[in-house]
């Protein structure tokens, strides 16, 4: 049978999504990633925030006022906070606003430099306005293109209405050219933005007192969600600079606040959460082999990386068993990775930070684990001939059938083919050509509705 590409698509995107239910212990199913670990041969989970914090928390500043930067910035600074300054463009460098080279440094201290549009315009206005379709288009992809331009260091990828004026027509226009805007409701987010081009935020008035203000913190951590606020004017003693101008030295005192909840929360910029949030609900973690000297497990997702660089590492945690607490040494392809090892619940468990997509993340250790066999699919699974010189047959059984996952990946964990689809019940055959690849081990890796394998290859020329 024949099908579309879109519906190739789909039936990829169904397969991933009941390998995830089945096999994953990705974010998606472990809605309380901070609670006790499911008994299992080996637990693993990815967090649900960044280091397993309780709660997310992003600072966010609106229309290039000087003392975001002259008083707001060294106080950010004084913690190693890093915020996102959302810019209209053509206000930059013109009275009051700071220049390219002000937003350049930013962006080189971490900060994040997001769109607020080109001339602060109404989008909502502008959606209804059938004679400003160009004029809304403009005000999206020129503010864009100006920043990405002008700040080399940075890829511009987060908006902010203005007036948070928003509606569905403008956010279809926005999506091609974002990955996510942030609005004016004054709320808090949970762990799953229900929109993330309409994403919450809470905003700080002149006269917004600072026990609310920290109440906000507060909140989102007794919560576990995502707090974002918004920021517009400064004002120190008489000196006013901005809209709704709040005293610099409430902003510090709140920053205060926020360093004596650091144990609880990920401060981070809206992009990089907004980032972490997609890579951890489309990612699979999974155990690909645990019967030598290291522990191999993969962590991948199907996000397109061609717009948007999904390259923000996910926080994951192993269960040690045995002689896994000899791990001596963490790798993703040809990079160390740092660890941690400490007790939860009363169990000891491994976290690291690994980006999906870059390569197998093997936990090596100076003595074979001792665990073994737990996922053998049924009946086995191999290749031959093996080793092959160009052509060999991958087979295995299946109890059943049913959608089967099927990659083949060299050492650094990169899919050099993908035979995912329906098979049938009993053995099954895969003709794999290798004559074009180098001579070396690939990995074919099996996954079923109930068990998992890895088929080891050897290539010689």
């Amino acid at each position: 049978m024949k099908y579309t590409v879109k519906a190739q698509y789909l039936i990829c995107t169904l397969i991933l999504l009941v390998f995830s239910l089945f096999f994953s212990f990705s974010a998606t199913a472990e809605k309380h990633a901070n609670g006790p670990a499911a008994a299992s041969p080996l637990d693993y989970q990815i967090a649900r925030w960044f280091k397993f914090k309780k709660a997310a928390f992003s600072i966010t500043f609106d229309d290039n006022y000087r003392f975001q930067v002259t008083q707001a910035m060294p106080l950010l600074n004084q913690y190693n906070y890093k915020a996102t300054y959302f810019i209209v463009t053509n206000r930059v460098g013109n009275g009051y606003a700071p220049g390219w080279d002000t937003l350049n440094m930013l962006a080189l201290q971490g900060h994040e430099i997001g769109s607020h549009s080109k001339n602060h315009a109404d989008f909502y206005y502008l959606s209804q306005c059938p004679q400003c379709a160009d004029s809304m288009v403009r005000e999206f992809r020129d503010s864009r293109d100006t920043i990405n331009a002008r700040i080399p260091s940075q890829q511009c990828e987060t908006f902010a209405w203005p007036f948070g004026a928003v509606n569905a027509a403008s956010i279809e226009v926005g999506k091609q050219y974002y990955m996510a805007c942030r609005g004016s409701i004054n709320q808090y987010e949970g762990s799953d933005p229900a929109n993330f081009y309409n994403i919450m935020s809470q905003h700080v008035y002149h006269d917004t007192p600072l026990e609310t203000v920290n109440g906000y913190v507060d909140t989102i951590v007794y919560d576990e969600g995502w707090l974002v606020e918004r920021w517009h004017g400064y004002r120190v003693l008489h000196d006013t600079n901005g809209y709704e101008p709040v005293p610099v030295g409430e902003f510090g005192a709140h920053l205060n606040h926020v360093a004596q909840n650091e144990n609880s929360l990920w401060i981070a910029t809206l992009g990089h959460v907004v980032k972490y949030i997609r890579e951890r609900d489309s990612s699979v973690f999974s155990l690909i082999d645990s019967s030598g000297y290291s522990v191999t497990f993969s962590l991948r997702n199907n996000l397109p990386d061609t717009l948007f660089h999904y390259n923000v590492p996910l926080t994951v945690r192993v269960k040690v068993y045995g002689k896994m607490a000899d791990v001596y040494m963490i790798t993703q392809g040809n990079d160390t990775l740092p660890f941690t090892i400490s007790y939860l619940y009363g169990a000891k468990y491994l976290y690291v930070d690994a980006i999906p997509n870059h390569g197998f993340i093997e936990l090596h250790l100076p003595d074979p684990t001792g665990i073994q066999g737990v996922f053998a699919l049924h009946g086995g699974a191999g290749n031959f001939p093996n080793p092959f010189i160009s052509v060999t047959n991958i087979v295995f059984d299946l109890r059943e059938a049913g959608l089967a996952d099927i990659f083949v990946c060299d050492l650094k964990g990169r899919v050099l083919r993908d035979y995912s689809g329906l098979y049938e019940a009993g053995r099954n055959s895969i003709e794999f050509d290798g004559s074009g690849l180098p001579a070396g081990v690939y990995y074919c890796i099996i996954r079923s509705r109930e068990r998992k394998a890895v088929v080891s290859m050897v290539h010689t020329k």
